[in-house]
């Protein structure tokens, strides 16, 4: 009879850490010295009007880029435990801890010199803000893909020698090799839910971000080029042949470089776009023409979708579609940038289908809406109708006492036709709904939203009511929850109806508002 041993069971050895790719070492440094290109330039001007000899650019080069090389050699990660790990610096020691049951969303994000090398930069959103994520900078493409599967579908045969998880079978995989299994984790079998039609570039002047960006790039350089006409011959001779052409044209020019423009950001952002969706439901969105960009959604973390469709796209009959999930550390930018897109501007064919394929619910997705009533009509009109009544008195004072020219006089009932038309439009957007599975709210004329929002997702309420709207007897019903903008809006609704939309969708929650 064998005798119980009292030695203790040795502890299993901590996972190993785990360097980035080597080939980043081509990339940190190169980095690093653009970061500090501003410093260099000004030393190197600096040094233009002086009699010495020391060449102080050429010492910080080298060290520059010394420190691109260090900081690769001080970053290090690995996976056990539960948790992933992520340590960095040399004297200054930092190391970030997150769970893998707390990881949201991994993005990887190419820049064309990370393509160029086959590597990508890996970005994991964890719960809690938009600020709490890991960045591992970078990998190489088939390793940064692997690790995404791990993290978000928690698969058992991964390749050690990329994420740091034991092998399979106990045995050391060697270093450069990639199991088929671990090949096969990171591929799960898709469906494809949509990919972007070249044709669909026509939408990309008719939304408000698109114009915005390409306005903002028109006014830069007309002020660079307005500057330059001062000084130079050629361009004050094109200033001078711009100035001499007709109102129209100039507009006309003016509307076809902000369009061009937008469908150039269009291309570059959205390119190559492609969603799909695995047999676990994580959707998996893949898109850029130089910068490439790869967002998987675990499905556990989708609290709903949201539609936009602003007014340009809205009268071509199109929209777009982004998911409103936790942990996403671009979502809150609203931007071309964002990791939340489900699709790109295209026509509401094709978005709205899509819609009802991530959220079988077609109540919600397309249903009719509970209008607000007359009291939300009123101040609707009211808010559009202040400004604009404003705005004509003072074209009024205007032409009364500075003696402006009398044609200002003929914009006072186009203003007030526009705000009357704008007051209607917002009203016929407001709108509600409760579905068994969803809640839905809509606004917005110029911006307009619906987002179908999951009812377990919601996990708190405020009834919002200023003095105006006390007086028309309406009231802000707000769904609080953990994802997305962190709260959505249910605007000027009867009060008696948004305690009965709170005591529906969470009763246990309306005795508090008893």
């Amino acid at each position: 009879m064998t005798e119980p041993s009292d030695v203790p069971e040795a502890p299993e050895p901590a996972e190993p850490w785990r360097r980035l790719d080597g080939r980043m070492l081509l990339i940190h440094p190169l980095e690093t010295l653009v970061r500090f290109l501003p410093a260099l330039l000004a030393i190197f001007v600096a040094r233009l009007g002086s009699q010495g000899d020391d060449r102080w650019e050429l010492i910080a080069l080298p060290l520059i880029l010394a420190f691109g090389v260090l900081r690769w050699a001080t970053t290090r990660y690995r996976i056990g435990d539960g948790q992933i790990e992520l340590r960095r610096g040399l004297l200054n020691k930092q190391t970030t801890t997150a769970r893998l049951d707390k990881v949201r969303a991994v993005d990887l994000t190419a820049r064309l010199h990370h393509r160029v090398l086959g590597l990508t930069r890996v970005e994991i959103s964890t719960a809690g803000s938009t600020h709490d994520h890991l960045v591992l900078d970078s990998l190489r493409i088939d390793a940064a893909r692997i690790l995404r599967a791990e993290l978000l579908h928690r698969a058992e045969s991964v390749d050690p020698s990329v994420t740091g998880l034991p092998a399979p079978t106990g045995e050391p995989v060697p270093e450069g090799e990639v199991p088929q299994d671990a090949v096969a984790a990171s591929h799960p079998v898709e469906e494809e839910l949509v990919r972007l039609d070249p044709a669909w570039v026509r939408y990309a002047p008719l939304t408000v971000t698109g114009l915005a960006g390409a306005a903002a790039v028109v006014a830069f350089v007309s002020q660079v080029l307005s500057r330059y006409s001062e000084e130079r011959t050629v361009f004050r001779d094109g200033a001078s042949w711009v100035a001499g052409l007709a109102w129209w044209v100039d507009v006309l020019f003016v509307l076809a470089v902000v369009s061009f423009l937008a469908v150039a950001g269009y291309v570059l952002t959205f390119w190559g776009f492609r969603l799909t969706r695995n047999r676990l439901g994580t959707l998996h969105s893949r898109r850029g023409l130089l910068t490439s960009r790869e967002t998987s959604i675990d499905a556990s973390r989708i609290r709903g979708i949201r539609l936009d469709e602003p007014l340009g796209l809205r009268l071509a009959g199109a929209r777009r579609l982004k998911v409103v999930t936790t942990g996403l550390a671009h979502e809150q930018g609203g931007g071309g940038g964002g990791s939340d897109w489900l699709c790109p501007p295209a026509p509401a064919s094709v978005v709205t289908p899509l819609a009802t394929r991530i959220r079988p619910d077609e109540a919600a997705v397309s249903g009719r809406l509970t209008p607000h009533g007359p009291a939300a009509r009123r101040r609707r009109l009211s808010r559009a109708a202040v400004p604009a009544v404003a705005l004509s008195v003072a074209l009024v004072v205007a032409r009364t006492v500075w003696d402006w020219h009398p044609a200002v006089l003929t914009l006072v009932p186009l203003l007030i036709v526009a705000a009357v038309a704008l007051g209607l439009d917002r009203y016929r957007a407001l709108g509600h709904a409760v579905t068994p599975e969803h809640l839905v709210t809509r606004h917005g004329s110029l911006d307009r939203q619906r987002v179908v929002l999951d009812r377990p997702g919601i996990i708190g309420w405020t009834v919002q009511q200023s003095p105006f709207q006390r007086r028309a007897g309406v009231a802000t019903l707000v769904a609080t929850t953990a994802a997305g903008a962190q709260h959505y809006d249910i605007v000027d609704v009867p009060v008696e109806r948004a305690y009965a939309v709170l005591a529906e969708v969470s009763p246990e929650l309306a005795r508090e508002f008893r």
